[in-house]
């Protein structure tokens, strides 16, 4: 049997040429971050020419799942999924920047020996970074967030707490839970052996809970300003619990006034379908970029944002 990597190889050969190698793809990028007190390495597909007539690229900042480095571009043929859209007109030329933070759950986290300020470090420097090195729009309306498995809980984070520096956020069966409840001791140790020392080791309910979306999600109802839009998916043979938690995330989001899509389709916790939703989440965020941050919408009227 076909290993699932080779047979996505295959299939990726079986292309017509039209949809192949319109982009560069740039391994071991790094950018200095003050929040880390180190470099950030990153990975990131560029369009092959430079905007044209004072045109800026909008930016799609990608997450890894647990504990991938940069599984995008070796399993998920990002590439790929990217030129056939910008071919097809479904998104403008676009730079898709993937951080490598695996274990982060893309947190802050401040303890010895932990993965250090890594939301303030993507969403503050390397958001920073990427718009002094490349010919970017650097701009709320321009800029997304998605991610798959941890990285899905992360981009959810970052539009929900970061709003000013991403216009749209989506997770791809997103390792989205509810928080834990003070007498769920069960659920605590299960918690303490999955993430990695991130919320503290042993794991800290109070920070976890601090964390987590849902949590979070009330806080930024209740701030005045910008929101984000998510889009919000999962296969219909993910792990139930994903399931369960997506659907609870949509519906919270929307009782809370924010813009939110979500799509259950058919597949499990694999690329095949992480691939697929990449994919139909472009036609959701196209209309939504904006390159211009404010003057005109890429592809599509303003009002062919809403849902």
């Amino acid at each position: 049997m076909l290993s699932t990597a080779l047979a996505a190889a295959l299939c990726l050969a079986a292309l017509p040429a039209a949809a192949q190698g319109f982009g560069a793809v740039e391994r071991n990028q790094s950018a200095f971050s003050p929040a880390l007190g180190r470099p950030l390495v990153y990975n990131v597909y560029r369009p092959a020419s430079a905007p044209k007539d004072g045109a800026r690229w909008p930016v799609l900042f990608l997450l890894e799942g647990r504990p991938s480095e940069s599984d995008w571009l070796d399993q998920g043929f990002v590439f790929e999924i990217i030129d056939r859209a910008v071919d097809e007109g479904v998104i403008p030329p676009t730079l898709v920047v993937m951080p490598v933070a695996p274990f982060s759950w893309y947190i802050d986290n401040a303890d010895p020996g932990g993965q250090g300020m890594m939301a303030t470090a993507i969403a503050r420097d390397l958001t920073g970074a990427i718009d002094a090195r490349y010919p970017t729009a650097a701009c709320r309306e321009a800029r997304s967030v998605g991610g798959l498995s941890m990285g899905g809980y992360g981009a959810v984070l970052f539009g929900l707490d970061h709003p000013d520096a991403f216009g749209a956020a989506m997770s791809f069966a997103g390792a989205i839970t509810p928080p834990i409840a003070p007498k769920d001791a069960e659920r605590l140790a299960r918690a303490d052996a999955f993430y990695d020392g991130a919320f503290g080791r042993p794991l800290s309910r109070e920070r976890f809970n601090a964390w987590n979306v849902f949590t979070r999600a009330r806080a930024a109802a209740d701030r005045p300003g910008q929101r984000a839009a998510f889009y919000i998916a999962a296969g219909d043979r993910d792990r139930a619990g994903l399931l369960q938690s997506a659907t609870l995330l949509h519906v919270t989001l929307g009782r809370r006034g924010f813009d939110s899509t979500l799509r259950i389709g058919p597949g499990a916790h694999d690329w095949e379908t992480w691939r697929r939703q990449l994919g139909e989440a472009l036609a959701w965020l196209g209309p939504r970029l904006d390159p211009s941050c404010g003057q005109e919408v890429a592809g599509a009227s303003k009002n062919a944002a809403s849902p």
